[in-house]
């Protein structure tokens, strides 16, 4: 009965494990990758709460540690990759029908979009080994999580037929998609201090920017439904690089 608390913590995780196993499933069965998108959502959600819960219970374990990085290479690192190989591919299909490509050409193109796809997914295993040898990641993460980097990927997704055109506009625009990529895999690797959502308790004082991103999250996405998501991640990450650069001042 004593270990049985751990159960609790490491079944959540096994949980996110499998969301991010139906998602790699959705998108090589050809569905809809809006789907998958989803489904990296619940995989993020139940993320948060399988540590949450281990705090709470005071269950937290290096087994427990080791299961969640193995969890979260799948459900962020490769099923975001393997969605970007799919949106690039989409990108890309959508240029040629104005544009011509001989064979040489399109197939140069066609390999690199599966390089820079693959690049997401080393930078996420090198932001979790980092973390799982890391003794000081409490208060703050050292680069941008890889479960803010996937959301930030299927947050695209669900929003890539967006009736606002500047959005419709740069999500189909392939050198954006190249510059997010690379902009995503430089922020995971990176020694940056990012603001980490992991309540220790519950007081304002110690978690005032962790409750300022949950309720405008929670806000934004009332009033701009989907694209509220994407907004959010971008509050994420401006109110990180500013709380880094006002500490370090």
């Amino acid at each position: 009965m004593k270990n049985f608390k751990y159960f609790f913590p490491n079944a959540l995780t096994i949980i996110n494990l499998l969301l991010g196993c139906v998602a790699i499933i959705i998108v090589f069965r050809g569905q809809n990758e809006y789907h998958a998108a989803w489904f990296i959502f619940m995989a993020a959600i139940i993320d948060f709460f399988d540590g949450f819960v281990a705090r709470a219970l005071n269950a937290k374990s290096e087994f427990g540690v080791q299961l969640d990085s193995l969890a979260d290479m799948v459900s962020f690192g490769v099923a975001p990759s393997i969605m970007i190989f799919n949106w690039l591919n989409m990108v890309l299909t959508k240029l040629s029908e104005h544009s011509t490509y001989d064979w040489i050409s399109a197939n140069f193109i066609q390999n690199l979009i599966l390089l820079c796809s693959l690049l997401f997914a080393v930078g996420a295993a090198i932001r979790l080994a980092r973390f799982n040898i890391s003794k000081s990641e409490k208060n703050y993460f050292q680069g941008l999580s890889t479960t803010a980097a996937a959301i930030i990927i299927a947050s695209f997704w669900l929003i890539i037929n967006s009736e606002t055109k500047w959005i419709s506009s740069l999500i189909w625009n392939i050198y954006f998609v190249f510059a997010i990529l690379i902009i995503l895999v430089a922020l995971m690797i990176s020694r940056i201090k990012m603001i980490s959502l992991k309540f220790e308790g519950f007081g304002l004082k110690n978690n005032m920017y962790r409750y300022i991103i949950i309720l405008a999250g929670i806000l934004l996405f009332i009033i701009f439904g989907l694209e509220g998501i994407l907004y959010s991640m971008l509050l994420y990450l401006i109110l990180s690089l500013v709380t880094q650069r006002v500490k370090t001042a």
